[in-house]
């Protein structure tokens, strides 16, 4: 469970201590098999679990970290894309050598060539759209992080919808219970992509990119308590 003393926003009591359930949603994407669970319990602490055929993933982010505008962007499948553009350039390869040689003999031999390739690329082009689907996400108030992304209207509009709003709301209700300066709620928002970087949910990457993101960067590593 989410340790609240770690978190530095409010030290533990009995109530606290308590999973108390307040709202679970799922969804599955047929074209990628990904399924997520997202949980809401406490009123401020979200869990997500991400199960796929080759790993299951689960963290859980206190709802204040959060920005509470979602923003919509496609979740781009790089190995498709890069797929498609191998086989589309290697059909332009065949069809340039095809037009520089033009005999019978050429022709027989290339056209099955260029007919595979091109059918592969649109094969590839097909995946790619398929496995990038539309995703609402919501980032980390100050580094920018995405550390939720929902399947867009999955699995339906208005359950889509009405988790959307709610998690929303949430987030402004637990933001405004936060009673700490804004250099120490930057600090925890690093420790806790530092926490979930740690336990392989974040890439190195993303770290990297959330420190370019915090203005006086070096301000704040001196601010920060040592770790020995």
């Amino acid at each position: 469970m989410y340790n609240a003393t770690d978190s530095g926003i409010s030290k533990p009591n009995i109530v606290e201590t308590l999973h108390i359930t307040d709202r679970i949603f799922h969804q599955r994407h047929q074209a990628t098999g990904v399924e997520q669970i997202f949980e809401i319990f406490n009123k401020k602490f979200l869990k997500i679990q991400q199960r796929h055929l080759l790993s299951n993933k689960s963290f859980q982010i206190n709802l204040c970290l959060l920005e509470p505008w979602p923003a919509q962007q496609r979740r781009i499948s790089w190995r498709w894309l890069l797929s498609t553009v191998y086989f589309a350039l290697t059909t332009l390869v065949f069809s340039a050598y095809l037009f520089q040689h033009a005999s019978t003999m050429s022709i027989g031999r290339i056209m099955p060539f260029i007919f595979i390739f091109l059918l592969l690329t649109l094969a590839s082009l097909l995946m790619f759209f398929l496995r990038s689907p539309n995703v609402t996400v919501f980032r980390s108030r100050y580094c920018g992080t995405v550390l939720v992304s929902l399947f867009q209207n999955n699995p339906d509009n208005k359950l889509f919808r009405e988790f959307v709003d709610e998690l929303r709301n949430r987030i402004l209700t637990a933001s405004q219970s936060v009673k700490m300066d804004k250099h120490k709620m930057l600090l925890f928002e690093f420790k806790t992509l530092q926490r979930l970087m740690d336990e392989g949910i974040l890439p190195a990457t993303e770290l990297e990119k959330a420190k370019s993101r915090i203005p006086n960067m070096r301000a704040f590593n001196q601010n920060q308590p040592s770790s020995e």
